[in-house]
């Protein structure tokens, strides 16, 4: 490099990983000056937990077979024209676990002498569609203290991501509160070394969260072993992994190792969308991936208690599942009224979806296949949801989508009755809400129901239901209603006009990055709790 004013700056390795900086002005110039900044030697790890299909997966044979690198990867394509018990069998929660193959941006020569490579911290873990490049504008925006030493040795009037934080409103209805100029400065002694850890998402979260626990005290542990001081973490979690995050520090006793977590886009009392997917499955492009009807979804969704715990439970409230003309529920029990009924039509699970393979259906007595679903409902999904209630971090910050217009949401799943003739519920002509469900070839099992109602004469009189459009606000998956909670715990919640899958994509806005960003240097202020405070701090 030449040029009078121009800066030399380059990492000089002593014992141990530890670097420190030589900057020094230009050599020719006769009046040159060099100083020594010792970079900081103090460590809190930033793991990132991604949400429901968010981490790629292998069998037990080492196959990736969910791997979502782009919206064309071949891997997700092969998807397309895979039927329902094939899904099963693929996408089975006890022959399944978690892939670290996926694409990953390479680190440059700076990041990988200071730390593990990406993909040792677990990058490839995470689906790079969704995450490809939050993940390195994260990495850079807490490790950027080459960035801010030139910017203050050359005067050249830029400021780091962090630094153009500080005074900057972000509008949060609750909680907001600028970063300081102390508070970024404080940031600048410390690493924040970006991790992923993906999970297993058909299993139950609360197995994924005791797993994360273990390869959290492992992140500390190896930090420490590096040479750094680390005794913390911070967790940024996105849609399911705030529930993974939550029986992490909540349920299983993970919070004495964590330093605070941010939400974005969290389910927290479920979504009604989960109840939509599996009784109609998605439309278009997203459907051939992931099952474009209710038989596809149900074969892999009535075995997997993951997908299961984004249900509404008791806190989402009543009356979210309305059936045109018949009933409105739940009316208390979501469990018992609408995902335990097996006879009526417009119960979460229809029976003879579970098992593809199997031809025992219908029969009057609980099969082997409505017995396994009835156990994962009791035992797995119903207390994972319910012992969440009400358990948050004490140091917890979030984001939601609250854009009806531009991604509507299910506030409610309505069932409207399409039907020519229309019936009244007097006492003279009484309908039964069960009924016998009815698949015509061209209705495929997804957004048209059609049923044979008994009357009391005991003959049938047929009806036709739509399921109506969302209209609410929202994501695209999460309402307003699911995603917002109060708690003592919450020191922070803004909504925010983000897209449930891309919540931390930058092409729509860079708002929730922003709002994350902010939140993670506040958590950090808490270290000075810790015994990796500074003295003087």
């Amino acid at each position: 490099m030449s040029g009078k004013n121009e800066i030399i700056i380059e990492p000089v390795y002593g014992e141990g990983p530890l670097p420190y900086y030589p900057v020094v002005t230009d050599r020719k110039d006769k009046n040159a000056v060099a100083k020594i900044y010792k970079l900081p030697e103090r460590v809190i790890p930033v793991i990132f937990l991604p949400g429901v299909m968010g981490s790629n997966l292998k069998s037990s044979d080492g196959k990736a077979v969910w791997l979502a690198n782009c919206s064309t990867s071949p891997d997700l394509l092969a998807w397309i024209g895979k039927n329902a018990g094939q899904r099963k069998r693929i996408l089975d929660p006890d022959s399944t676990s978690v892939f670290n193959g996926g694409n990953i941006d390479p680190e440059g020569a700076k990041e990988r002498a200071m730390f593990k490579s990406r993909r040792e911290r677990g990058w490839g873990e995470v689906v790079a569609m969704s995450y490809g490049t939050f993940l390195p504008w994260l990495q850079e925006a807490l490790n950027d203290h080459d960035t801010m030493i030139i910017n203050k040795m050359t005067n050249n009037g830029e400021k780091t991501l962090r630094e153009q934080l500080i005074d900057m409103n972000l509008n949060a209805e609750k909680g907001e509160s600028c970063l300081t100029d102390s508070e970024v400065a404080l940031s600048y002694k410390y690493f924040f070394p970006v991790h992923a850890m993906g999970y297993n998402w058909l299993q139950s979260n609360l197995v994924s969260a005791n797993i994360i626990k273990s390869r959290i005290e492992k992140t500390i542990q190896d930090y420490q072993a590096m040479g750094y001081k680390c005794e913390k973490v911070i967790l940024v979690t996105h849609s399911m992994g705030g529930l993974v995050a939550r029986c992490c520090s909540e349920l299983q006793g993970g919070n004495k190792y964590i330093l605070g977590i941010v939400h974005g886009v969290m389910p927290d009392s479920g979504s009604p969308m989960a109840y939509k997917r599996m009784k109609a499955g998605e439309a278009g492009a997203t459907g051939w991936v992931i099952g474009s009807n209710g038989a596809e979804m149900t074969a892999v969704l009535a075995q997997s208690p993951g997908p299961l715990q984004l249900l509404p439970g008791f806190a989402y409230g009543p009356g979210w599942l309305r059936i045109d003309g018949l009933a409105s529920l739940p009316k208390s029990d979501p469990y018992t009224e609408i995902y335990l009924e097996r006879r009526a039509w417009w119960g979460l699970c229809e029976e003879r979806f579970i098992n593809p393979e199997s031809e025992e259906i219908d029969s009057d007595q609980p099969n082997e296949n409505w017995g396994g679903y009835e156990f994962l409902i009791l035992n797995k999904v119903q207390p994972v949801i319910e012992n969440l209630r009400n358990n948050y971090h004490c140091n917890t910050w979030m984001f939601y989508g609250n854009n009806g217009n531009k991604f509507p949401s299910y506030n409610v799943i309505e069932w409207k009755d399409i039907s020519n003739v229309k019936y009244k519920n007097s006492d003279s002509h009484k309908i039964s809400n069960n009924g016998v469900i009815f698949y015509p070839p061209d209705v495929n099992n997804k957004t048209t129901r059609i049923a044979g109602l008994i009357n009391e004469d005991g003959g049938y009189q047929y009806k036709k239901f739509e399921l109506s459009p969302p209209d609410s606000d929202g994501d695209g998956t999460v309402p307003v209603r699911g995603a917002i909670f109060n708690t003592s715990g919450l020191k922070s919640q803004i909504g925010l006009s983000v897209d449930h899958e891309g919540a931390y994509k930058d092409d729509e806005t860079m708002d929730s990055r922003w709002f994350t960003l902010r939140a993670i240097l506040k958590i950090a202020q808490e270290i000075k709790t810790t015994g990796l405070a500074y003295a003087n701090e």
